[in-house]
Formats: structure tokens, C-alpha cells, sequence
């Protein structure tokens, strides 16, 4: 039964590539939320106009 080896720097390439797109997606995570509360935050402020 053959054994493939990987290169020992692989792990640590695939590692790094990892970290990159988790940051990516809480960068993106972080900007969707800000810009649904302040929808939400305008969404208030047009009821609170409707409402007087």
C-alpha cells in the first residue's frame, strides 16, 4: 500500500489560505451588519414620521 506525502510546507500554506478567507468572511459578516442596523435604524425613523 503506497503512502502519499504531502510537502511539509503545505499545511502551513493551506493554514495561512484558511486564516485569509475566515477574515474575509468576518469582514463581510461585519459590514452586513452594519448596514442592516442602520436600515433598521432608518426603517424607525420613517415609522416614528408616519406615526406623528
Amino acid at each position: 500500500m503506497a503512502v502519499q506525502t504531502e510537502p511539509k510546507g503545505v499545511n502551513k500554506d493551506m493554514q495561512e489560505e484558511m486564516v485569509g478567507v475566515l477574515t474575509a468572511i468576518s469582514i463581510v459578516s461585519k459590514r452586513l451588519a452594519n448596514r442592516l442596523t442602520q436600515l433598521d435604524e432608518e426603517n424607525e425613523k420613517k415609522g416614528d414620521k408616519k406615526n406623528e
